[in-house]
């Protein structure tokens, strides 16, 4: 078996591996989405409470 043949045949199961991929990427439920974004909001509220400058104790 030469190297061209196995070339062709990582290509193709490459190709098959990123077309499922998408695939299933793009199946997300309305109640998955709105999860989603409630985590990645709660996340981002966190993360601005931790850097807001704290008032020095006199």
């Amino acid at each position: 078996m030469s190297t061209e043949w196995i070339w062709g045949i990582g290509i193709i199961v490459l190709g098959i591996a990123v077309a499922y991929a998408l695939m299933r990427n793009r199946t997300r439920s309305a109640a998955e989405k709105r999860t989603t974004d409630a985590v990645t909001k709660e996340n981002y509220r966190a993360e601005d409470l931790q850097e807001r400058p704290r008032p020095m104790p006199e």
